[in-house]
This record gives structure tokens, C-alpha cells and sequence, in this order.
């Protein structure tokens, strides 16, 4: 499914993350699904699409949980990328694959093609989870710290944070999001209402 022109939703099976193919040039995928086998859904999209695998050259994890962390030896073979990961979940796979990462505080911009990213840090689902914004496309990659119609990441996993997830959509509360891309469930559009959903059920929870 196209998201809009340039950026192409592999929706995740099983216990899989979503994936996003975000570029045509130079090609971003956020996020690597739970098997390095998994990397086959992606080249069937980037097929589909007329895509060279060629242009692949980022790889961007939103944080530590083996559902989107699993298939990145596959995706390390197939691709040969750069991968980007925020410094405070990086530590999984630093040692196997530092020689290609970049690490994140948040704040930082990521230029993908066309697409200019901001990156905002969003502790709650696990220590260094973040959202990817475009803001002159109005588009949000959220990892798991939001979903669609008003969910939110389970914070009972190691590292999780009840209070620190609330700040978290609070920065979100503060975008303006028309297209809302979460790590799991389905794209949607009038991302900021599903925003103050998830906010409103995260205060109601917590």
C-alpha cells in the first residue's frame, strides 16, 4: 500500500512490526520486522513498485523490541545500510553492528530523499524509542508509542515507563500530523485525532 507518493507500508504479519519503505532514490526503511526472513515482504513491495534495491541506504530502528529489531541481519545482508537507532536502546545490537551505526539522541534531522525527518525521542514503550515527523508532509512514523484509534505501547516490558510514555505523546500532541504510520495496526489519516485519543486513554489508564 502507498501511504502517499514515496512512501510504501509493508503491514506486519504475525508477530512482525510494520515496515515502511520511505524514498526512490535514496531509500529509508524504518523498521525490520522480527525474522531476517522478513526481509522478502520487503523486496516483493520494492518489486511491486519498481524499486532498486540498490538505492537502500538507511535503516532506521524506532527502538529495541525484537518484533522490529529481529530481521536487521537480513535486511544488513540484502541492503548494506546505515542503520540509525537512539543511543539508549542501541546496545542490543552495537556490538555486531557498530561499524554501521549512527546513534540518536533525538532532535536530530534525517534526510531521506525528498523527506526530511525530525527525530523525537519518546521513552515510555522501551528506554529509546522514537517517532519520525515530516512536517512539510504532515506524516509520523510512531514506532510503538502510539496506534491507530487511540492505543498506545504496553509499558510492563523492560524499560517501560507509564509517566515518561505520557510525555511522550504530549510532544505529539504538538505536531500536526494528517498521516499517522504506527509500528503495528494500520495507517490512518487524521493522525492528530487518533494522537489526543491515545493521550486521552493513556491518562485514563495510568
Amino acid at each position: 500500500m502507498q501511504v502517499i507518493d514515496g512512501v510504501i507500508f509493508v503491514p506486519g504479519v504475525g508477530f512482525n512490526s510494520n515496515i515502511y519503505i520511505v524514498g526512490k532514490e535514496e531509500i529509508g526503511i524504518i523498521d525490520a520486522g522480527a525474522s531476517p526472513n522478513y526481509v522478502s515482504h520487503v523486496l516483493e513491495k520494492m518489486q511491486e513498485f519498481n524499486l532498486s534495491k540498490n538505492n537502500v541506504k538507511k535503516l532506521i530502528l524506532t527502538h529495541v523490541h525484537p518484533d522490529h529489531i529481529g530481521g536487521v541481519p537480513g535486511f544488513v545482508q540484502t541492503f548494506d545500510p546505515t542503520i540509525y537507532m537512539h543511543k539508549e536502546d542501541a546496545r542490543v545490537l552495537y556490538q555486531r553492528f557498530a561499524d554501521r551505526m549512527r546513534l540518536l539522541e533525538g532532535g536530530e534531522t534525517l534526510t531521506i530523499d525528498i523527506f526530511s525527518f525530525q527525530v523525537i525521542h519518546t521513552p515510555g514503550h522501551s528506554p529509546g524509542g522514537i517517532c519520525l515527523y515530516e512536517p512539510r508532509k504532515k506524516i509520523l512514523f510512531s514506532g510503538d508509542t502510539v496506534f491507530s484509534y487511540g492505543n498506545i505501547g504496553r509499558t510492563d516490558l523492560r524499560g517501560g515507563n507509564q509517566m515518561l510514555l505520557i510525555r511522550s505523546i504530549e510532544k505529539l500532541l504538538k505536531l500536526d500530523v494528517e498521516y499517522l504510520c504506527p509500528g503495528h495496526m494500520g495507517v490512518v489519516r487524521d493522525g492528530n485525532s487518533h494522537i489526543r485519543n491515545s493521550y486521552s486513554f493513556a491518562k485514563m489508564v495510568f
